[in-house]
């Protein structure tokens, strides 16, 4: 998988020139930081930070999410709209953050990681869930959207983690991906 590929040797990069557990160095590297987009217009860090993230665990944690979940969903809507997908969840979580953190008064928050844009996934496959089961009695769903809370709820006891994203994410990818599937009248069948 491509975009795998592309957070690991990234993250390798970033190892070989510094750490990645170092704030200051992974705002160089491309971190968001809410000064740096908003003040001077750096905008490609929307796209960046996704790239980035912070230590081994939380490549190793999000790669583990972004295989199953990419896989899953790369073959119901091909690797264009898939591609689409991720970039789009990925930009908008970006886009959360940085606009909760301005309001929410949480300061200058550093952030980086795959997981808004992996949640973005999770938004989709609840479409896919929904539509592509359309018609038939299913527990997936109920089980599905358990899954999404709980997934929402542990990241919400560790105030390390970036929520707004995750959850701007989610947001994302369900409405990307109901557009795609209504824009494109794709004939959406989705099998567990």
């Amino acid at each position: 998988m491509c975009l795998l590929a592309v957070n690991v040797l990234v993250y390798m990069y970033v190892e070989m020139k510094g750490s990645s557990y170092d704030a200051e160095f992974m705002i160089r590297m491309g971190a968001s930081y809410e000064p740096l987009i908003v003040e001077q217009h750096q905008y490609y860090r929307l796209i960046t930070h996704f790239f980035l993230h912070f230590g081994f665990e939380h490549l190793f944690n999000n790669m583990i999410s972004l295989l199953i979940l990419g896989f899953s969903i790369e073959q119901v809507m091909g690797r264009v709209q898939y591609f689409i997908l991720y970039f789009l969840s990925g930009i908008l979580a970006g886009i959360v953050s940085v606009v909760y953190n301005i309001y929410s008064g949480a300061g200058y928050v550093v952030s980086c990681g795959a997981s808004g844009a992996i949640f973005g996934l999770m938004g989709a496959l609840l479409v896919l869930l929904i539509f592509g089961n359309r018609g038939r009695r299913t527990s997936e769903v109920p089980r599905y959207i358990i899954y999404i809370a709980i997934s929402i709820y542990s990241g919400l006891q560790d105030k390390s983690i970036d929520n707004s994203a995750h959850i701007g994410g989610l947001l994302a990818g369900f409405l990307i991906c109901l557009i795609m599937t209504r824009w494109k009248r794709m004939e959406v069948t989705y099998e567990s």
